[in-house]
């Protein structure tokens, strides 16, 4: 079973308990995000391609000057079906999150993560939360990247510290297949780490549903 597949078992309600239970003490707003893919691999069916029809067309020539080259044969037929072949190849291997991964570096894949998750966060409006209190949990699985994105005008300096401890958590639970678990040990050690800093002392209100966000983009 694909790690896309067994992320989808997560149980959604849980997570969004989780979730109201964080936000019930905290003056805060948090949204977790999960997405298939953050980086664009439209060129990978491509480039595959492009491999199969250099290879299958040396293959093809190979074989008529070492093996058919006294035969009836033509040719041609072989040159006309290898591009509709090495498409077809190509889009099936692109089904691959290995496959994806192989062909765009690894800081590559960094980098469009973080821009889809600043992305994400702003247009669900997070910004506009008066306290400037606001983070997303962002989780790319093709990419097998976790980003705690916080509002960029938040005044809070250990942030980095926690998003360090939160991602080796996460990527703990993860190794081992316990996604839905180790979200929800996320989201309470979240709860710890910042309860001390940000306790309501009030009720706010909440502006943002805590919903457990499934993107497909």
């Amino acid at each position: 079973m694909s790690t896309l597949k067994k992320i989808r078992k997560i149980n959604s309600e849980r997570v969004e308990n989780a979730v109201a239970d964080f936000e019930k003490d905290l003056d805060f707003e948090f949204i977790p995000v999960i997405a298939e893919k953050s980086s664009y691999v439209g060129h990978v069916t491509w480039l595959i391609s492009l491999l199969f029809v250099v290879l299958f067309f040396g293959l093809i020539d190979y074989l008529f000057l070492t093996v058919l080259h006294d035969s009836w044969i033509s040719r041609e037929p072989f040159y006309i079906m290898t591009p509709f072949a090495s498409f077809l190849l190509g889009w099936l291997l692109d089904q691959s999150d290995l496959v994806d991964r192989f062909f765009i570096p690894k800081a590559e894949r960094a980098r469009q993560v973080e821009e889809k998750a600043e992305l994400i966060f702003f247009r669900h409006r997070l910004h506009e939360v008066k306290s400037k209190n606001a983070l997303m949990l962002y989780i790319s699985v093709m990419e097998r990247q976790i980003v705690l994105f916080p509002d960029p005008d938040m005044k809070f300096d250990q942030i980095k510290d926690i998003n360090q401890e939160l991602i080796q958590k996460l990527q703990s639970s993860f190794k081992k297949s316990d996604y839905e678990e180790g979200l929800i040990l996320a989201i309470a050690h979240l709860k710890k780490v910042l309860t001390p800093h940000f306790s309501k002392a009030h009720e706010s209100g909440n502006n943002f549903p805590n919903k457990l966000i499934w993107w497909k983009d």
